[in-house]
């Protein structure tokens, strides 16, 4: 189920465009999960006691496993989801776009901004490792802020989020590429 506001198909760009369904800032970050404050499952999987299996589990997003045993989850509000890592150079990222699904972002290298709303209005800044959900409908768009190419991973959910929409500002450029 779309959540942008009124989208419209465009015949002259051939695109969806649309504005961002509200969502207040508190809302947003309480999707926001920093990494140096999860809580740490150092025996998540009956194995992670034997030899060769020693490990600990940083649950950041979902409800994982069945038989996991967590000491704690940041975020559960994900259901199916889609990877990416994408890499930019400074300054460089997505423009305002909203997916019919849920969108995560985590920095892997650099720092992020990712930023929402009608014109990108609202945004928080990603360190590596930290992490955030965009829920599907609101217009999303990142950028590198750091001073060297980064690394962000996306998540994209839903087994099939469907066609892009674009921010209504980027109607007229995207026009004009088409012609």
């Amino acid at each position: 189920m779309r959540r942008e506001v009124a989208p419209v198909f465009d015949d002259r760009s051939q695109a969806w465009f649309g504005d961002s369904m509200s969502i207040s800032k508190e809302e947003m970050l309480s999707r926001v999960w920093r990494f140096d404050e999860l809580t740490p499952s150092p025996r998540a999987f009956l194995d992670c006691t034997l030899p060769g299996h020693i490990r600990t589990l940083y649950s950041a997003l979902g409800h994982g496993a069945d038989d996991e045993q967590l000491e704690g989850t940041a975020v559960e509000a994900a259901e199916n989801y889609h990877i990416d890592f994408i890499k930019a150079e400074p300054d460089n990222g997505a423009a305002l776009h909203s997916h019919g699904s849920e969108e995560t972002f985590v920095a892997i290298a650099g720092h992020w901004d990712v930023f929402w709303g009608n014109e990108g209005e609202e945004s928080v800044t990603l360190s590596p490792l930290d992490g955030m959900i965009v829920p599907a409908g609101v217009m999303r768009g990142f950028r590198n802020t750091g001073t060297e190419r980064g690394v962000l991973m996306a998540i994209l959910g839903a087994h099939n989020a469907g066609h892009c929409v674009w921010a209504r500002t980027l109607q007229e450029p995207f026009a004009r590429i088409t012609e």
